[in-house]
């Protein structure tokens, strides 16, 4: 019986503290053989951590390992605090230096050590011995204790870890008396399905084991926690903790820096401000070169529906509604000379047909709007009323907005001042990009006549002489009402000096269809303005995409992190 009794009690006891780790064979993989960590905690609240680790590759020819650390804690869903971390060595175990790269990744707050020569191969058994101090590490968010939570392994090797150990040591301050740890392991999120072993192996030193294969994914994780005010808080130094304000003077030099070149580049040349009414269409301009010397380069999608109406009052096609709410476009001959933006915008418009209606432009049409603002932009600058080179201005300014938006990005949740100083400087960019475009002294005269235009049509009324003076006045400024975005008010103008009677019996030749029949004036204002708003719409529209995203456990807490082979 006594012999039975001894050899169940050895049964329990062998699985007591775990089976041995097999043997591995014909290895031609990474994995660690052995993976051994000494934590120093100090009293200013960083720590001190030797890694021993003991890699196999067996027959494999490998260069080395790579360790990848966070350099911050998530206190919280919405809270983090920044542990940097700093590199004291790395050598084998006889002390002797490993070549190594550091890099750092900004976007998930991480540090890299590369480990290893890229001209050089290792194989079989290889030591690593990895120094490093990170600051900020005990945490002490709580009005009751301070702790230190800390991820012992890492959770994201990308090889296997057969046998693993550390030693905790604390203050003598912090002891078995005064304390209390917890460990969690397993895969990330679990608390504690591996069993690990953990005991005080003197009054403040605790020492953690587990002879057991750590999967890929798996980890183990400690958290002490010990009364307050014997470890102090950390204090970051004056950089630390004032350094990132200085980033604000990114968008501040940026801004003066650009100010100067579009005073230099971009600003318009002064001339008399005066305006005076202009009473013709100045230069003959059509609706989509006139729009882009008022807004100084910037195409819009009403230049586009006005140039519409302006090919369709001019003989070169007419327009159908059909249904409520979409035209159909049927392509007419005519002598009417087109402008070099028109002669794009038709060629765009009837690239499947002789008849096309809006609906069919939309997703598709777009494409063409870089094409006929180059075409106009082109003639303009050929005029002497745009300068080219401010052209050229603008594409880098806005190339550079884009950078800086992306960079933001990248740096997202790292440093919140430094994001929100490059957010700023390419706010800084984009408008100036915009401002960059220039007129010439005959652009900004051009600039004032059309001006002068605009105050005509607006004030129709104080000359009525003038309209009665001339043939279908109404349908020839209507495109540049459009242009203007005063097609309403222009409707009202005209039924003021014609009146009534002649828009009761006004039809245009160019615009007819589904309830179109017979409309007072108040309903030609209405059609019209909806029908360019919708070309407008339809026309500039693209093709959209959506997407969607959507106490403590193993993984927890600072350090941890992971690494592999390379």
């Amino acid at each position: 019986m006594k012999k039975y009794f001894a050899l169940l009690l050895a049964i329990i006891v062998l699985f007591s503290f775990g089976l041995p780790t097999e043997a591995r064979e014909n290895v031609d993989y990474w994995y660690i053989k052995d993976f051994k960590s000494e934590i120093i905690i100090n009293t200013d609240s960083s720590i001190d951590i030797t890694e021993n680790i003991v890699v196999d590759c067996g027959l494999a020819q490998k260069h080395g390992i790579f360790r990848t650390l966070p350099t911050f804690q998530q206190i919280s869903s919405s809270e983090k605090i920044q542990s940097p971390i700093a590199l004291t060595s790395i050598a084998d175990f006889n002390s002797t230096p490993i070549k190594y790269s550091e890099s750092s990744n900004r976007s998930d707050g991480t540090i890299t050590w590369k480990i290893g020569d890229t001209n050089k191969t290792v194989s079989g058994v290889n030591n690593y011995r990895i120094k490093y101090h990170v600051k900020n590490a005990v945490r002490h968010n709580s009005t009751d204790f301070d702790e230190l939570y800390w991820n012992l392994t890492g959770n994201f090797w990308d090889m296997e870890i057969d046998n693993f150990s550390a030693e905790i040591i604390f203050p003598k301050t912090v002891n078995n008396d005064n304390s209390h740890f917890y460990i969690y392991s397993g895969k990330f999120a679990e608390k504690n399905p591996l069993g690990i072993t953990a005991g005080w192996t003197t009054s403040h030193q605790l020492e953690v084991k587990y002879g057991k294969t750590l999967k890929t994914g798996e980890g183990i994780t400690l958290s002490t926690t010990f009364p307050k005010n014997i470890i102090t808080p950390y204090v970051p130094g004056f950089w630390e903790k004032y350094g990132s304000y200085f980033y604000f003077l990114i968008p501040i030099i940026i801004f003066f820096l650009i100010f100067w070149l579009w005073k230099k580049a971009g600003r318009d040349p002064k001339i008399n401000p005066v305006v005076v009414p202009e009473f013709e269409i100045p230069e003959k301009l059509a609706p989509i070169e006139m729009g882009l010397v008022l807004s100084d380069g910037i195409l819009s999608n009403q230049y586009i529906s006005a140039s519409i109406i302006n090919l369709a009052v001019n003989g070169i096609l007419k327009i159908e509604k059909v249904g409520s709410k979409d035209f159909k476009i049927t392509k007419l001959a005519s002598k009417y000379s087109m402008s070099e933006g028109e002669k794009k915008l038709y060629a765009g418009l009837f690239e499947s047909g002789e008849t096309v209606t809006i609906s069919d432009l939309k997703n598709k049409f777009y494409t063409n709007l870089p094409i006929i603002s180059t075409a106009s932009s082109n003639y303009l600058i050929s005029k002497n009323w745009l300068v080219k080179n401010s052209r050229l201005w603008q594409w880098i300014l806005l190339i550079l907005s884009i950078i800086c938006f992306g960079l933001a990005t990248g740096f997202w949740a790292i440093d919140i001042i430094l994001d929100l100083s490059l957010i700023i400087s390419a706010l800084v960019l984009l408008i100036f990009s915009f401002l960059m475009p220039r007129r010439s002294i005959d652009g900004a005269k051009l600039l004032q006549r059309i001006k002068g235009f605009k105050l005509y049509m607006n004030t129709a009324e104080r000359y009525r002489q003038k309209f009665n003076e001339k043939e279908n006045i109404f349908e020839k400024f209507l495109p540049y009402a459009i242009m203007f975005g005063m097609t309403k008010e222009w409707v009202k103008k005209m039924k003021d000096i014609y009146g009534e009677k002649y828009f009761a019996t006004y039809h245009p030749v160019w615009f007819y269809g589904v309830g179109f029949e017979s409309f007072d004036v108040d309903s030609i204002a209405s059609e019209i303005s909806s029908m360019s708003s919708n070309m407008a719409s339809t026309i500039s529209s693209s093709p959209s995409s959506s997407g969607s995203g959507g106490g403590g456990f193993s993984g927890g807490g600072g350090g941890g992190g992971g690494g592999g082979g390379w």
